[in-house]
């Protein structure tokens, strides 16, 4: 049934165009399910898409649909909002995390390259990097974007490497600001690199032991001005890794379009990031599998009560910055401890769901609403006229609970179609 399925789906010189048809359909652009929907593709872009039967196919003498799924849901492919692809991914062992990273570039680079066939056969069609000093996703952003991958490559958006300050946290994934001569030199050396958006490291991490963030920001208030103004002068977005009430209270009075992570938020702060759309993508993946692992990260007791703690007051905060209207995106900071990555983006959309995040909000905005402000309008993320198929099929409704995204789903990708259950996620 699988491989019959697969073969209708499939564009082939036979079948040029294909035309299907399902129970239902999720226009993430306008936030809403089309009821028995159809949708007209070939290789390279969606013909038509509606609860009407396509004229195009009609015209062409085509009288009946190429499969019929009335009990499937159809949704756009899912977009990674925060990702460090060079990374091992799901390995928890420091030591071991760190002889990989010692790995040269150029195997680093094999390495991730490999990693976004499976990605795509998994229904994630692209991601936005967090950066590494290598310039690996810079290599894979320049490769994604010429258009010549083989099929089910996902697509790679890059800063190249983040911006901290000298002997400050952020330098296995960045480079110091000092560099170069200021701070609009080092913005235009990224950009010159072939940076797709700027990334910049105001904080450092959250010190699990004591349940905060101890170190004081590494940028003030006017130094990231400054960032962003030479950022937004080379068309780019600012993505801001930032924790902690200060380090985030300095982020966003910075103007930055993003924060990453943003754990220990306030009030306060959402209600301004929703008048100055700043956009939120909480990661809550790393710390929950910091959690979920502590025996085998040796945490005690009370750092474990710490963790807990981080987590229920992250959810309450995304739970306020949706009432307010805060832009909530979603990425799982894939890469970092414990985070897999594919699997890992399933899971941040679990963990969004279960703190109160609505589930159809969820998909929308792992989809349109990802592509929308974090990986630059590329022409995916939606179901619409135009736009390239790359699309999600399933049986198992994404709609009722974002869970059943894990279950098997096939995925087409201009024009090819896969399992996702014949995915290896062995080297995530």
């Amino acid at each position: 049934m699988n491989s019959d399925i697969l073969a209708r789906l499939r564009v082939t010189p036979a079948n040029p165009t294909r035309w299907i048809v399902v129970g239902q359909l999720l226009d993430a652009k306008n936030r809403r399910v089309l009821k028995h929907a159809h949708l007209l593709y070939d290789r390279d872009r969606i013909l038509q898409v509606g609860t009407a039967a396509p004229e195009t196919a009609m015209l062409s003498g085509q009288e009946a649909p190429d499969l019929t799924l009335l009990d499937s849901t159809a949704m756009p492919g899912l977009i990674e909002g925060h990702s460090h692809v060079f990374l091992a991914g799901a390995e928890l062992s420091a030591e071991k995390r760190a002889e990989y990273q010692q790995q040269d570039p150029l195997t680093l680079y094999r390495k991730a390259e490999a990693r976004l066939h499976p990605l795509a056969r998994l229904g994630i069609i692209a991601l936005r990097d967090g950066g590494d000093k290598d310039q690996v996703g810079l290599r894979l952003s320049k490769l994604t974007a010429a258009g010549e991958c083989p099929p089910f490559t996902a697509r790679v958006c890059s800063p190249g490497a983040g911006i901290h300050r000298l002997g400050r946290y952020g330098s296995f994934f960045g480079k110091p600001l000092e560099e170069h001569a200021d701070i609009e030199s080092c913005v235009r050396a990224r950009v010159a690199e072939g940076a797709d958006h700027i990334k910049i490291v105001p904080t450092g991490i959250i010190n699990f032991a004591k349940g905060m963030v101890v170190a004081q920001p590494q940028f003030s208030v006017g130094e990231i001005q400054q960032f962003k103004q030479a950022a937004h002068a080379q068309q780019k977005h600012l993505m801001a890794h930032a924790s902690g009430e200060v380090g985030v209270g300095y982020a966003i009075e910075g103007g930055v379009d993003t924060v990453e992570h943003g754990f220990f938020i306030t009030d306060d702060q959402l209600a301004r990031m929703r008048d100055q759309a700043t956009a939120w993508v909480p990661t809550f993946a790393p710390v929950q599998e910091q959690l979920d692992h502590a025996d085998t990260m040796g945490w005690t007791g009370e750092t474990v009560d710490n963790l807990k703690k981080i987590l229920e007051n992250h959810a309450r905060s995304l739970q306020k910055a949706i009432a307010l209207g805060v832009n909530v995106l979603v990425g799982s900071d894939s890469g970092s401890c414990g985070v897999a990555h594919g699997t890992g983006l399933f899971h941040e959309m679990e963990l969004l769901e279960n703190a109160g995040m609505p589930t159809l909000d969820i998909l929308c905005q792992a989809t349109h609403g990802n592509n929308d402000v974090l990986t630059g309008k590329q022409p995916y993320g939606s179901l619409e006229k135009g736009l390239k198929p790359r699309f999600i099929v399933t049986r198992s409704n994404p709609l009722e609970t974002v869970k059943n995204l894990g279950r098997e789903r096939w995925v087409v990708f201009d024009g090819a179609a896969e399992s996702s259950a014949a995915v290896s996620l062995e080297n995530l």
